[in-house]
């Protein structure tokens, strides 16, 4: 069974703030085959205390099963979890980089001994949604973090701002979300999920003028299970990263820093009856 820890910025359910990191949680409670040891709290989307508050509401509004770290246990439950299991764990991470920074700061062969890290994050041009320009938030926010982890030597998959973008979540699939979840969770949790999202969805609308919105941080849990979803590229990254603080890639045609990162998300249609589906499990994980 995969062991995974969980890096983000939760901060759903807060008004204007972004709902994707919890959707996710959603889906990796709900994925077979893998061992959710924990999610560790970063700051992006809201603050760190913001995100730990945030957390803290979901897991009480909702009930669900899993153990959670803020910041000031976040490094050494990460330290201690990849020596306890070298070579078994992934991490994917949404937020920003600053707890896996600092656990290689406390453990210098922290990445030697992780499996893989999948990253939510990154671009290597300007970006838009619906045609608006938006800047970078996961890679830029800690600009020195993301770097120490781009060139660790970590097996890296990097999913980035373009390609997820790409992840749209409509109307059409919220209401067959909630259609399926309706049954298996009481009304109050049904409504508040139900809440938050259409909230989201209409400041997406004022923002972005479409009926949904991007479901970014999504993709590296689906990336996970399904990478049959997302095309295959590769590249490697120049030894220095110096527009990190904008979130820009910095690309090289030979270096030692070899990274997978997709470029197409191949089958929106897929990608979104799988979410759903996960995301209704992972609900139904509640605590005893």
């Amino acid at each position: 069974m995969r062991k995974i820890i969980y890096d983000c910025d939760n901060t759903f359910g807060l008004k204007n703030h972004d709902v994707d990191d919890g959707l996710t949680l959603f889906y990796l409670l709900g994925m077979p085959e893998i061992d959710l040891l924990g999610a560790t709290l970063s700051y992006g989307n809201g603050t760190i205390l913001e995100v730990q508050q945030m957390t803290q509401k979901l897991q009480a509004r909702l009930q669900l099963d899993f153990s959670y770290y803020p910041t000031e246990k976040a490094v050494d439950f990460l330290v201690e979890q990849v020596n306890r299991f070298p070579n078994e764990i992934t991490i994917i991470a949404t937020g920003a980089l600053t707890n896996l920074a600092r656990a290689q700061e406390k453990d210098p062969a922290f990445f030697n001994k992780v499996q893989e890290v999948i990253l939510m994050g990154g671009i290597t041009q300007p970006l838009f949604v619906n045609q608006r320009p938006v800047t970078e938030l996961n890679f830029s926010c800690d600009s020195l973090a993301t770097e120490k982890v781009l060139l660790s030597q970590a097996k890296l998959t990097i999913m980035n701002g373009h390609m997820t973008a790409e992840a749209f979540f409509s109307k059409k699939e919220l209401e067959d979300f909630l259609e399926a979840a309706g049954s298996l969770i009481t009304s109050d949790k049904l409504r508040w999920i139900a809440d938050s999202l259409q909230s989201w969805i209409e400041w997406n609308e004022e923002i972005f003028h479409y009926s949904g919105f991007c479901n970014w941080d999504m993709t590296t849990a689906v990336y996970l299970e399904r990478p049959d979803l997302f095309s295959q590229e590769e590249y490697q990254l120049a030894g220095e990263q110096a527009n990190l603080s904008k979130g820009q890639l910095t690309l090289a045609q030979q270096s030692d820093y070899l990274v997978k990162m997709p470029q197409k998300l191949l089958d929106l249609t897929s990608f979104n009856q799988l979410v759903i589906q996960r995301m209704v499990q992972g609900l139904t994980r509640s605590i005893d």
